[in-house]
């Protein structure tokens, strides 16, 4: 058989990049359905709670840990800075870099989200096994570092 031509017969639904996609959007609604009270939804709701966690990461350490370029970070920055919920300022000790800080209403906000993003992932436990879910969460991380590093991403002769 020829290099690819495996490939060349499967359907286009068994792309991996569009299932993992697919099973994002399914799982990033059942969030943000139970964070609707609060007005944002799981990708504000991971923003804050990375830099609540992080304290005040500069935009480009941000970026890296939520696995996003900075232009789309900077996409999802300016509503919740003009919420009021975190402020964007150059660094104190770098003023070419600029870092994220949540205030104290942010901070607010994220209270009464997190019993309410719980929810959902109890909810989404319960539905899908917390052993699973456990293992699904470490296969992500894993699937995160794929293309990090050569050797993160077996070759065919190798597996």
């Amino acid at each position: 058989m020829e290099p690819g031509a495996l490939m060349d017969n499967l359907p286009p639904e068994a792309c991996s990049c569009s299932a993992l996609r697919q099973a994002a959007r399914h799982l990033t609604r059942l969030y943000d359905e139970a964070l609707a009270p609060t007005g944002i939804g799981l990708n504000q709701y991971s923003i804050l709670a990375k830099v609540d966690r992080q304290g005040e990461p500069s935009v480009q350490q941000l970026a890296a840990l939520l696995v996003m370029d900075r232009s789309t970070l900077g996409h999802l920055l300016r509503p919740l800075e003009r919420r009021g919920l975190l402020t964007v300022r150059p660094s104190a000790s770098d003023g070419r870099k600029r870092v994220v800080a949540l205030t104290p209403e942010g901070g607010a906000l994220l209270g009464s989200a997190r019993p309410l993003w719980k929810s959902a992932e109890e909810r989404f436990q319960a539905g899908f096994g917390q052993d699973e879910a456990a293992g699904l969460q470490a296969l992500m991380r894993q699937v995160t570092m794929v293309g990090d590093q050569d050797a993160a991403i077996p070759s065919p002769a190798t597996r």
